[in-house]
Parts: C-alpha cells; sequence; structure tokens
C-alpha cells in the first residue's frame, strides 16, 4: 500500500513510508523501540558486559580481595604464563578437544542412527522416545555423582558384573588411560536422545515424495539415505555439531562431580582448571586470559564449522 499524498506548496507529494501517518502510528513505533531496547540492554549489561570486564582483568593481576581499581596492571604476562610456563592448561587444552571430538562424533552417528531406527513404525516407538530422552532432563551433577559410584574400581556395579563374568576389574574413572573415555560415554549417554529428537524432527520434515520416486526408479535403502535422507539434513547437522561442539568446549559439571579432573589431570578441561585457578587459587587474571583462549578457540571453530556445511548445504 502506497502511504498518502502530502500537499507541500500546492504540490502533492509522496509521504516516505517509514513516517507515521498519526499519533497513534507514533505511539506504537515508541513502544516498539522500547520493547525492543530492553532485551539489548539486558544484553549489553549481563553478557557483553562481563566480557569486556573479564578482558581487562585478563591484563592484570587480581586476587578478588585488592580492590578493582588497584589490581597491577600486567599487560599479556597472563597469557604468556598459560602458554609458556603452565603445565597444565595444555594438558587440559587436550583433554578439551579430545572430549569435544569423542563426544560430536559419537553424538552425530549415535543420534542419526536411533533417530532413523525411531522412525520407522516399530512396536512401542512413543515409550522409546521417552526412554532416549530421559536422560537429557537429569541434572549433569547428579548423573555425573550416579557414574561414578557405578564405575568405581572396588565397590562399582560395573566392576562387580566384570568380576561375577571372571573378567578382571577396570580402573574406569581411576585409570588415567580409561577416564576420559569413560568420561565421554556418559556425556554420549546424557545427550545422544537431545540430537535424536532433533534428528527425528528434520526427517519428519523431509517429503515423502522424494523416497516415492526413488523407489520407483529402484533405488535401494542405502541409496535413499545417501542421496536423499543425508542432503536433506544437512542443515540439522550442521546445528547439531555448532551446538554439541561449543557444549562440549565448555564442559565442566560432568567432570566436577566425577573426577574433579583427576586422575594426574587426565581428564581435567579448560573451564573446570579455569575455576580452580580464579576460586581456588584466587588468580582470577589468569583464569580470565584461559577463559579468553577459549573463546576465541570456540568463536574460530564455530566459524569454520559454519562456512563449511553452510558451502556444502546451500551448493
Amino acid at each position: 500500500m502506497r502511504p498518502p499524498n502530502v500537499s507541500i506548496n500546492g504540490q502533492a507529494r509522496w509521504r516516505p513510508a517509514s513516517w507515521p501517518s498519526s499519533g497513534l502510528m507514533r505511539r506504537r513505533m515508541i513502544w516498539g523501540y522500547v520493547f525492543i531496547a530492553i532485551p539489548i540492554l539486558w544484553l549489553l549489561v549481563f553478557s557483553l558486559g562481563p566480557i569486556l570486564f573479564s578482558g581487562w582483568v585478563s591484563l592484570h593481576r587480581w586476587d578478588m580481595i585488592t580492590p578493582v581499581a588497584q589490581m597491577p596492571y600486567t599487560g599479556l604476562e597472563n597469557y604468556d604464563y598459560i602458554f609458556t610456563r603452565d603445565n597444565v592448561f595444555p594438558k587440559a587444552l587436550g583433554n578439551t578437544f579430545l572430549f569435544a571430538i569423542g563426544g560430536v562424533t559419537t553424538n552425530v552417528i549415535l543420534g542419526l542412527a536411533f533417530a532413523l531406527l525411531l522412525n520407522t513404525k516399530i512396536r512401542g516407538r512413543t515409550l522409546w522416545r521417552v526412554l532416549y530422552f530421559l536422560p537429557v532432563i537429569t541434572a549433569p551433577l547428579a548423573l555425573g555423582v550416579i557414574f561414578a559410584f557405578m564405575f568405581n574400581r572396588n565397590y562399582g556395579v560395573i566392576n562387580n558384573l566384570l568380576v561375577a563374568l571372571n573378567l578382571p576389574r577396570q580402573g574406569f574413572l581411576n585409570d588415567p588411560n580409561q577416564a576420559m573415555f569413560v568420561l565421554i560415554a556418559i556425556a554420549v549417554y546424557q545427550y545422544v536422545g537431545y540430537y535424536i529428537v532433533i534428528y527425528l524432527a528434520g526427517l519428519q520434515d523431509i517429503p515423502q515424495d522424494y523416497y516415492d520416486a526413488a523407489r520407483v526408479d529402484g533405488a535401494s535403502y542405502w541409496q535413499e539415505l545417501w542421496y536423499i535422507t543425508l542432503p536433506l539434513l544437512r542443515p540439522v547437522m550442521l546445528f547439531i555439531i555448532v551446538t554439541n561442539t561449543i557444549g562440549a568446549l565448555q564442559v565442566f559439571d560432568l567432570v566436577f562431580a566425577t573426577t574433579g579432573g583427576a586422575p594426574a589431570n587426565s581428564t581435567m578441561t579448560v573451564v573446570l582448571y579455569m575455576y580452580n585457578t580464579a576460586f581456588k587459587y584466587s588468580r582470577m587474571g589468569r583464569a580470565s586470559a584461559m577463559a579468553f583462549v577459549l573463546f576465541g578457540i570456540i568463536l574460530l571453530i564455530t566459524i569454520v564449522q559454519l562456512r563449511l556445511f553452510r558451502d556444502r548445504t546451500t551448493a
């Protein structure tokens, strides 16, 4: 609809569409800007503000007792320390990458496999969907405590079953070579149900006409999966991979409740080490530097993932 004419010096001219035509429209526009400003202000104060403050703290030495205005300025010393003199941070960074790669890969594959199964007409399909999703709503701390008891070397349920089967006891969370893989298995158990639901939504959004046409042409199940299902699920896979990677790189509660980074820092992650540095050793400057390094890594990985999968999706 074109805006009404406005008479200026006897000549009819068009009123720009952005100009409010009445007092009521002006009030509506003002209230619209007010409602938009509230979440923007909230974002600036409670999200961007702490990020900028953390960046400022990372350039200082602060024990959270000294007043903020009196923090000694150290420049990039905190960054230099965590990369060149800190023996734990590189190990924590490697453990975090291992956890992310193992967890994301397993979630993507198992989530798709179970979603394909639950998308068929199997008996009790609704019940299976509920059972797979139940671990998602369980608190990670509670789940971590439960699995810490189950995988205990001396009295855990898993080791008791192994002994009953005449198999040797395993260290699991007490073994530096097994602990991280046990944590990955626990994380997959908790979150794979969520990704199954996401995959199911994507599968049910694919028109059945594609599969009907492929079957008329004599396509097999695997050909349908490779040429129809997977290409049309690329946007869903992009969402799953990006969100799962971000969450895995920030893992804290599960490790905190099960191993606390032990044994021998074999399960120490960046966020857990950051927590220990800040609140156990009162070195907030170094912890803030770790936070910014992790933020940069997550940002870079996310941009790469979005670029790669977006290019393949639009190709």
